[in-house]
């Protein structure tokens, strides 16, 4: 069954382009490990904890991410804020 090039393209998408277009559109909301995980799955990235973790201290150390620690659970979100910038 042939596909349409949306779907064939999507799979060729950078698994921390994904990361970070997710995170930085839901900017105001924090996730764990195990809620990205889901959320990479769904999109059809079949990544493990250790490869999702792994591309969150790549993003963390590049400043696009920010991670804290709250009763013993991380959570990670988008580190720029988005909004207007005034001149």
């Amino acid at each position: 069954m042939p596909i349409n090039s949306r779907d064939f393209d999507k799979n060729d998408r950078d698994p921390s382009i994904l990361l970070l277009g997710f995170l930085s559109y839901n900017y105001r909301n924090a996730y764990n490990l195990d809620e990205l995980v889901e959320m990479m799955t769904s999109k059809g990235k079949d990544l493990s904890k250790e490869d999702v973790e792994r591309l969150l201290s790549a993003l963390e150390y590049g400043g696009k991410v920010k991670s804290r620690t709250i009763d013993g659970e991380t959570y990670y979100r988008h580190s720029e804020i988005m909004g207007f910038k005034l001149i």
